[in-house]
């Protein structure tokens, strides 16, 4: 949960919309999975662009956003929550998640 001096980045209710959907992505059919990755990547680059400058990637396990950096990671909760939470992966270790890792805001 995110802490109380986040603030949402979403616009309208489009956003909210989209993340109420974000958390269901496996669900989708891929026509919808596309449009949900394009509104992911825009609140990405909203939100969190990559502290290193790289792009992100979808990952399925855990489910999320990855950067191309292999350093950060974004889940599908946290975009849904809107409120830019990260997690700094260390060595890239996204399989083995430790909570001093975040998320961080």
């Amino acid at each position: 949960m995110a802490p109380s001096f986040a603030r949402s980045v979403f616009k309208d209710s489009s956003d909210a919309r989209m993340a109420s959907r974000q958390t269901h992505f496996a669900s989708l059919t891929p026509q919808e999975q596309t449009r949900q990755n394009m509104w992911a990547q825009t609140m990405i680059q909203r939100i969190n662009p990559c502290p290193q400058g790289y792009e992100w990637n979808r990952i399925d396990a855990p489910s999320g956003y990855h950067c191309r950096g292999r350093n950060h990671f974004i889940s599908d909760e946290l975009l849904a929550e809107g409120k830019g939470g990260i997690y700094v992966v260390p060595g890239g270790k996204i399989k083995k998640m430790d909570p001093l890792w975040g998320p961080y805001y």
